[in-house]
């Protein structure tokens, strides 16, 4: 395989580069004096990375939870090369593995915690969050709980613990929904990640939450900040803490049916994802949030949400994610959404190309941290796993569909993948998996 005369903005963008792949990999990367800067060449960038997914609960409207092979080639679809689940995936492995090894297609690399760790029923009788999904957790209940969660997990192939630290307020005032760790079992869990040198990812929806979390030794955080907009001297006191965007899995709540419409209307829905959400969504007479009564705070939380993840970007701490598996967040097609939603009505091209990056470089560089690996993603014998896109600068969505996506050397056919989930979705399982 050979490209030429390509841009590839991570090593220079003033540059055009003719690039050999061979058995998989980078074989060469040459500068040419082809093209100028702006003259609108197709732009090579690492796989989309997911930094927040969960291929054990259910997107669908009817609560249906997709054959994982369905969801590799959604993921493969809209270009997403790796994938970091935030817990459930024990439930799913073994569907997983079956469609990898008989796929045709390099399925997307993936990293998962096991099962998330959460802490117990308190004495008003709310449980931790996390037992209200279809995949189990942990309970953390005292000091010295973390270490055999940790041994379990490592057990199930884990490469980090997902720890669920939150009350489940999202704006100032609003209902405490779950229990939540002590402070002594919280610093227990830390130490143990440290003493094992294993990372750890926290469901955090606060500032006070963060800020506690930070204090005891943790900066990976699994949402955006959603109950106050972070100030200057807060970020000041975040040095070196990662938050995830995931507007993607909230927004859903306070959606009408015409922005259900409009955001299922993209390219790439129709060919991935179950028709049957788009006839649910044409049947939305008001906002879930409307209905639950929480229209008003959702709205909110996704406005701050919003703000300190722009906030995080331009820092250089924000991965992109979209809590995927939660209800209307579909694996994939959601990746490209959480780019529109995070770029809104930024006209800035810098800030545009930065977001670009921190879904490619950046969230690639935090895989391969909790991989436990270094390198460049393209660099001559790297894995040949890229995009070509479209330049930022021609103001084009950012969801737009890549060009073309190449995996471990192989190139992606998208209507083969559309017809493969089609077969699958028309079989007698009708693409769906029971947990």
């Amino acid at each position: 395989m050979r490209l030429r005369a390509v841009a590839v903005p991570g090593l220079d963008p003033d540059l055009r580069y003719d690039i050999t792949v061979d058995g998989g990999v980078f074989a060469a990367i040459e500068p040419v004096a082809d093209g100028v800067p702006g003259d609108g060449a197709a732009e090579l960038w690492p796989g989309y990375v997911e930094a927040h997914g969960h291929l054990a609960l259910a997107p669908n409207f009817d609560d249906s939870v997709d054959d994982p092979r369905i969801v590799a080639l959604q993921y493969l679809y809209h270009g997403v090369t790796h994938v970091l689940d935030l817990f459930g995936f024990p439930l799913v492995a073994a569907d997983w593995a079956a469609g990898a090894a008989a796929s045709a297609v390099p399925y997307p690399q993936l990293l998962h915690c096991g099962y998330a760790a959460t802490s117990p029923r308190d004495a008003a009788g709310r449980t931790g969050h996390g037992v209200e999904f279809p995949a189990p957790v942990f309970m953390l209940g005292a000091a010295g709980d973390a270490a055999p969660v940790l041994r379990a997990n490592r057990e199930r192939g884990a490469s980090f613990l997902k720890l669920m630290f939150t009350d489940g307020t999202e704006q100032p005032d609003t209902e405490v929904r779950f229990s939540k760790l002590s402070a002594t079992v919280l610093a227990d869990v830390a130490a143990a990640c440290a003493a094992a040198g294993v990372p750890a990812i926290l469901d955090c929806n606060t500032r006070a939450e963060v800020l506690q979390a930070y204090a005891a030794g943790f900066r990976l955080f699994a949402h955006a900040v959603r109950d106050v907009e972070l100030s200057g001297v807060d970020w000041d006191g975040l040095a070196g803490a990662r938050f995830v965007s995931t507007l993607s899995g909230l927004r859903p709540m306070a959606m009408s049916r015409g922005g259900f419409e409009a955001e299922y209307g993209r390219e790439g829905f129709a060919q991935t994802q179950d028709p049957a959400n788009l006839a649910f969504v044409a049947t939305v007479t008001e906002p879930f949030g409307i209905r639950y009564g929480v229209q008003d705070s959702r709205t909110a939380a996704l406005e701050v949400m919003r703000r300190n993840s722009l906030a995080a970007l331009r820092r250089g701490q924000l991965l992109v994610g979209t809590d995927c598996g939660n209800t209307g967040a579909f694996h994939g097609y959601s990746l490209l959404g959480e780019l529109d939603l995070l770029s809104g009505s930024i006209v800035d091209d810098e800030l545009r190309l930065a977001l670009r990056r921190a879904a490619t470089y950046g969230n690639r560089a935090h895989f391969d941290e909790l991989a436990g690996r270094t390198g460049e993603p393209v660099a001559v014998g790297a894995p040949a796993t890229f995009n070509l896109l479209a330049p930022v600068s021609k103001g084009d969505p950012l969801s737009d569909l890549p060009q073309w996506t190449v995996i471990d050397g192989v190139g992606v056919d998208r209507a083969a993948l559309a017809a493969e989930i089609a077969a699958l979705r028309a079989s007698g399982t009708k693409g769906k998996v029971s947990l």
